[in-house]
């Protein structure tokens, strides 16, 4: 069964080296990459060439930042034209461990039913496989959303797999044929809750979704207090999509009452900013992309103060 990895780069140098050294060695062998670059001004693209010798990359480059969804979706395209019957997203910042796709591969093949399978995420940057991810419980109506396991660590003693309702986008495998009758991530929304969007297009159409403890990856993400701008990108574009999702389904009677939440809990934005995220200018992105979702404006947004982000173009997916 040949296997599509998705990547969509921005500026990966530090990172997209890490995770074709570990495609490189997994035990899964039947392979093809496709490395989607979002127009990097660095050395990313000079870095996939010279691992051309050593795995099947197609490199296909891009005179834009399409963005986490338009990325993925022109890689999916291609990957399920040749013929790979599971297509596997994974973020540049990812590493796997070398059993992690075979181990996938024969669980996903089992079961008619499952569509979608990812592996257990580990934080980089906690020693003792902390977990960040094994899979997201989260209502498709309220997109109220719980992490089973989350900072716990990583042990025989949890379930061997769990059935959830999706997957962090980062690392996750489909099979082609699910994404045919689904279609693709939902690119007004350029980056951020596309999964949650395509997972619920996913339950829909019956299948389900499946996280493995064995099959492990390790997550090199900044999640501290001091990455400021990718806190503040990555909030408004969840906020804002919040909304554009709702919109989407028509779940008008749950957008009213996200809003009347959001209202009554100003006062613990506020506390949240200041306390837990040590950034106040934090509220400005979160309550512009609330403002951005109801009046519906979609893709990559052109508001000056995000464009002079020192990371407007942040693509890594958290």
């Amino acid at each position: 069964m040949k296997i599509g990895i998705v990547t969509v780069t921005y500026n990966s140098q530090k990172d997209i080296g890490r995770l074709l050294d570990s495609i490189k060695i997994q035990d899964y062998k039947n392979l093809s990459v496709y490395v989607v670059d979002n127009n990097s001004t660095d050395r990313t693209l000079e870095i996939v060439s010279e691992y051309n010798l050593v795995l099947p990359i197609r490199l296909i480059p891009s005179l834009v930042n399409n963005g986490f969804a338009r990325g993925n979706n022109i890689g999916i395209q291609i990957a399920m034209d040749e013929s790979c019957e599971l297509v596997f997203i994974l973020n540049p910042d990812m590493q796997l461990e070398k059993n992690c796709i075979d181990i996938l591969v024969k669980r996903i093949i089992s079961d008619e039913k499952i569509g979608v399978i990812g592996p257990v995420v580990l934080f980089s940057d906690k020693p003792g496989r902390v977990i960040q991810s094994y899979g997201i419980k989260a209502n498709f109506r309220t997109q109220k959303k719980a992490a089973p396991f989350s900072n716990s660590r990583w042990s025989t003693e949890i379930p061997s797999e769990i059935y959830v309702d999706y997957l962090i986008g980062g690392a996750m495998m489909i099979k082609s044929k699910v994404l045919s009758l689904t279609g693709f991530f939902e690119e007004d929304y350029f980056m951020y809750n596309d999964e949650l969007d395509l997972a619920y297009r996913v339950r829909k159409s019956g299948y389900k979704t499946v996280c493995v403890r064995d099959a492990m990856a390790t997550h090199y993400h900044d999640f501290s207090n001091k990455n400021r701008s990718g806190h503040n990108l990555m909030y408004y574009y969840i906020v804002r999509n919040r909304y554009l999702y709702f919109k989407k389904y028509k779940m008008y009677l749950n957008l009213i009452g996200s809003l009347v939440l959001e209202f009554f809990n100003i006062p613990l934005k506020i506390i949240w900013s200041i306390r837990r995220m040590r950034n106040f200018y934090l509220l400005k992105y979160y309550y512009a992309g609330l403002l951005d979702g109801l009046l519906g404006k979609k893709g990559y947004s052109n508001r000056s103060f995000l464009s002079k982000n020192s990371k407007a173009d942040y693509l890594q997916k958290s």
